[in-house]
């Protein structure tokens, strides 16, 4: 007799595959479910920290992880790895766990995923000395436009039957790191872009006020024809230019040039500015007003910052003129026979050690001569094959100038000037230009 009933052993395996079909869309849905929560969570953040913590902790839950971590890599930057987040699901008392600099270079050379179950006897990394807290390890890059931007992993399996991660679960950390990458890399660079315009603001803030202390114009001092301008090389410039009134019958005419640029050099630029103008109020002499402004530049800047600075303080009735020098480009003093001096009086730079003292001298400026004080930024100024403009040029422009004895201040300032950017012409200047005119007209 035949029998009708389908053979056991045949059921039980069509039970089996079932089951496993079942399992698979189970994991399935629970992984899509994930990954729908994980888009939901950081697809409107524009947050790279509150990202990153969101794919961190859903990645532990749903790999059922210990620790996890996120490290960027940024290679233009001095140190281009940094584990920036990390997050922890733990009963235990583990300190947070780091990825293993050999783990990170195997994932900057392969960039795919690594799974680790048994760190210590793992071929791949011999002789590296692992944590005994760790007992599996499982990693996955981010790409972003095929680049490697980070590396999202987790550690130990909280499992009680399995500590071991699985092939699904490798799987699931990919998709999980695929699907993130873009949406993280937008977030950083978006609090980059972000950065960068608070750093223009801040440095648009700092030009305005830097120009605002110096001089907006000339004073009137009759008998002389003063003038002075000053062009940065970037945003914020060092040199310093000023015209300080002492009293009814003296004034001061400063110009320095702090060493570095930009924002720093703006920042002691200002501190010297305010030292000279509270010496000038109660000293008269330059030699002392020097030596007391680097006593205090030196005891509030470290020592590697400096200034050079040029100091004459012009007595209106007696038309003398004395001066000193703080390791300054020496000025030019013309007279109205067509021959000049440089004036070398002085001593070292403000700021580089403390006691200094230094020397002065005097002069008296007879009608028709200029005192011409500038910054090594006229000197200095390149063009694009090279060539500096030079101490001739400004020597030979000054001898001109002097010559046309109606000529004011103002003209020999602004021709300098527009001598030095027509002579760079399309190349950048490298140092900020400044200069200031002293001369004695007729009345």
């Amino acid at each position: 007799m035949i029998s009708n009933n389908p053979d056991r052993a045949q059921l039980a395996e069509q039970y089996k595959q079932l089951q496993e079909e079942n399992s698979r869309l189970k994991r399935a849905v629970d992984e899509l479910a994930i990954l729908n929560d994980l888009a939901l969570a950081i697809g409107g953040s524009l947050d790279s920290e509150k990202i990153m913590r969101s794919i961190i902790g859903k990645s532990i839950r749903a790999l059922s992880a210990e620790q996890g971590d996120i490290t960027m890599i940024d290679e233009n930057k001095a140190n281009p790895t940094q584990t920036l987040v990390r997050s922890m699901i733990s009963t235990s008392e583990h300190s947070p766990l780091h990825l293993n600099q050999n783990l990170l270079g195997w994932m900057q050379i392969n960039k795919r995923p690594l799974m680790i179950n048994d760190p210590e006897n793992d071929s791949r990394f011999k002789n590296v000395m692992w944590d005994s807290t760790v007992k599996s390890v499982l990693s996955a890059p981010l790409m972003a436009r095929s680049k490697l931007i980070g590396i999202l992993t987790v550690y130990n399996k909280r499992n009680e039957s399995d500590t071991a991660f699985s092939e699904s679960d490798q799987r699931l950390l990919s998709i999980i790191a695929a699907q993130s990458a873009q949406v993280v890399e937008n977030a950083r660079l978006y609090e980059e872009e972000e950065a960068f315009r608070f750093m223009r603001r801040e440095l648009e803030l700092a030009s305005s006020i830097q120009k605002k202390m110096l001089p907006a114009e000339p004073p009137v001092i009759e008998g002389y024809s003063v003038s002075g301008k000053n062009i940065t090389a970037q945003e914020v410039g060092g040199d310093y230019f000023d015209y300080i009134k002492m009293d009814d019958k003296r004034w001061a005419f400063c110009l320095g040039d702090i060493s570095g640029k930009g924002l720093p050099a703006s920042l002691l630029m200002t501190n010297l500015q305010a030292i000279l103008r509270g010496q000038t109020f109660h000293l008269i002499n330059p030699a002392e007003i020097l030596r007391y402004a680097n006593n205090q530049l030196y005891q509030s800047t470290s020592s590697e910052k400096f200034a050079t600075l040029f100091l004459a303080i012009l007595d209106i009735e007696t038309n003398v003129i004395s001066y000193s020098s703080a390791g300054h480009d020496y000025p030019f003093l013309l007279r109205k026979d067509g021959t000049f001096q440089r004036l070398q009086i002085g001593g070292l730079p403000l700021g580089m050690m403390d006691g200094l003292n230094y020397e002065e001298d005097s002069f008296t400026l007879e009608e028709g001569e200029l005192l011409f004080v500038f910054s090594d930024g006229v000197t200095d100024a390149t063009n694009i094959q090279e060539e500096m403009f030079g101490e001739y040029r400004l020597t030979e422009m000054l001898k001109g100038s002097i010559k046309n004895e109606a000529e004011p201040a103002s003209v020999i300032v602004q021709n300098v000037v527009e001598s030095c950017i027509h002579h760079c012409g399309n190349a950048k200047f490298f140092d900020d230009l400044t200069v200031l005119a002293v001369k004695r007209v007729q009345f």
